[in-house]
């Protein structure tokens, strides 16, 4: 008995490894998020296996299930739509409880987003991987809040539809930083803009997107607050409200018409 934990192409099918080819052919069963995604994966390479779906909201079940496969002597393959199963999609469960039942666990490594994204970029000194934003807002405030004051890089994962909130949302609570929307890794068209969160999104966006940030300046350490925050700060130390908005649009290199709003 085994699970595979198998790195699948983000894009290219060229970046199938052939450690990964050889294993998808050798297990019993291969678990995906999506079983039409993935037979056309297989039906590239050649390969007929039985397929099991396995994705977010039944991973408890579907963990279950394959680790009383795995006690039972299979070789499970466990793969995502693109790229290392885990990292930002369904996994982390199934891992856990076969660890628990003593099942061997193997990682057969692939391509990822997130290290190619950097690679692109030029990012050097490392970064902080954040992956997807909640979708509600109060959930997506407090995953952020812990990383607002690092000075390292903030990458995120974002699908197309949602690009254009998650850049507003990020200029709302970080301030203007620089950005680069990374998109079409590893296809025809891959390539990454560089933004001022301020500014939006200066395009129509398709395909999934890896959204870098700057990291908090080391200089200015306010500008790791949010604009409400930032503004506070001042009126608290006394500061006219008048002053205050002039100071904290100055700092964050926005209007002031946006931090006055900020103040209704």
């Amino acid at each position: 008995m085994a699970l595979y934990i198998v790195g699948t192409p983000i894009g290219n099918l060229g970046d199938i490894t052939k450690r990964a080819v050889e294993t998808l052919e050798k297990v019993d069963l291969i678990a995906c998020e999506d079983t039409k995604h993935t037979r056309v994966l297989l039906s590239a390479l050649g390969i007929k296996k039985p397929l099991v779906s396995y994705y977010k909201q039944k991973e408890q079940e579907g963990a279950a299930l394959l680790v009383e496969k795995l006690l039972a002597g299979a070789e499970i393959a466990l793969v995502s739509d693109a790229g290392m199963p885990v990292i930002s999609d369904p996994g982390a469960v199934l891992v856990r409880k076969a660890r628990e039942a003593g099942v061997k666990i193997e990682t057969v490594p692939g391509p990822t987003a997130v290290t190619t994204a950097a690679a692109l970029v030029g990012l050097d000194g490392g970064f902080t991987f954040i992956g997807f934003l909640p979708e509600k807002t109060v959930d997506k405030k407090r995953k952020l809040e812990p990383f607002k004051a690092t000075p390292l890089p903030l990458v995120f994962y974002v699908g197309p539809h949602d690009v254009r909130k998650a850049v507003d949302f990020l200029y709302e609570e970080l301030g203007d930083r620089t950005a680069y929307l990374v998109k079409e890794l590893t296809k025809i068209y891959e390539g990454f803009t560089t933004i001022r969160l301020g500014d939006g999104v200066p395009e129509e966006p398709r395909g999934e997107y890896v959204l870098i940030v700057e990291g908090a300046s080391a200089e200015n350490p306010l500008l790791a607050l949010s604009p409400e925050e930032h503004l506070r700060h001042y009126l608290d130390m006394g500061m006219d409200k008048k002053e205050a908005i002039k100071k904290v649009a100055a700092e964050r290199n926005v209007p002031k018409d946006s931090i006055y709003k900020l103040t209704l």
